[in-house]
């Protein structure tokens, strides 16, 4: 079994219309590894063919790539499972109606090509829309994470930074989000941290921002760890 103790708080979404790329939304979100011999396209393909039962099913699920990732993650996941319901009641609902069923699975099982944690942490996520925003959620989107001190500073405060880290990241940003962790995940302290995720429409978006990010840096260094850099796979969406 892998090394469990891994941040899961700021890892990378790409924003979808049933959330309209705005407001707070609610993340339940897991670390998975591939079984030898499959690959990330395998388990895309595999979850794609769920069937997602209304019942239970999410508002958006999105696969999500670590490409250069901490070591800490590397060495024990390759992707993260992430479902995301428009609120905490909307997310209960669906848990309640899950747990009282009388059989039978979720409608979905990645068993076959991957192993995942049972650990889940829940995260809030707040939009700030970027100049690429609007449009379908891209099949394959870059992303950009970092987690930063927030030393018990409000959240309006984080947000506030969020405008700042967004008007950096130049024209091909499709939203950014500010992420608080609400529930699990390793022990530290409330109002310690907060994450920040960068979203493009594309890979090749997200190289033409990180080139002209090197001669475009911010004056002073917020006090945050290295970056990770993500592939974001959209999976399911629900009609409502």
């Amino acid at each position: 079994m892998k090394f469990k103790a891994i941040i899961l708080t700021f890892l990378a979404i790409a924003a979808s219309p049933v959330f309209s790329q705005s407001g707070t939304v609610v993340e339940r979100a897991f670390a998975c590894s591939l079984i030898n011999g499959y690959s990330i396209e395998d388990a895309a393909s595999v979850m794609r063919e769920f069937e997602w039962d209304e019942d239970f099913a999410p508002g958006f699920v999105l696969l999500r790539e670590a490409a250069y990732a901490s070591d800490e993650f590397r060495e024990n996941w390759d992707f993260v499972v992430s479902l995301y319901y428009p609120s905490m009641e909307d997310l209960v609902e669906k848990r309640l109606a899950f747990r009282a069923r009388t059989g039978g699975s979720e409608g979905y099982s990645l068993r076959d090509v991957a192993r995942c944690d049972n650990s889940v942490r829940l995260n809030s996520v707040d939009f700030v829309p970027g100049p690429s925003a609007g449009g379908d959620v891209p099949d394959t989107s870059a992303i950009v994470t970092v987690s930063c001190e927030r030393n018990g500073a409000p959240m309006s405060a984080a947000m506030a930074a969020a405008q700042s880290i967004a008007g950096i990241m130049g024209p091909n940003l499709r939203n950014l989000q500010v992420v608080n962790r609400q529930f699990g995940g390793p022990s530290q302290g409330i109002a310690s941290r907060v994450g920040y995720r960068m979203v493009f429409n594309s890979p090749e978006n997200f190289a033409t921002a990180m080139d002209a990010l090197r001669s475009n840096q911010p004056e002073q260094a917020p006090a945050c760890n290295v970056p990770s850099a993500w592939l974001g796979h959209a999976i399911y969406q629900r009609d409502n």
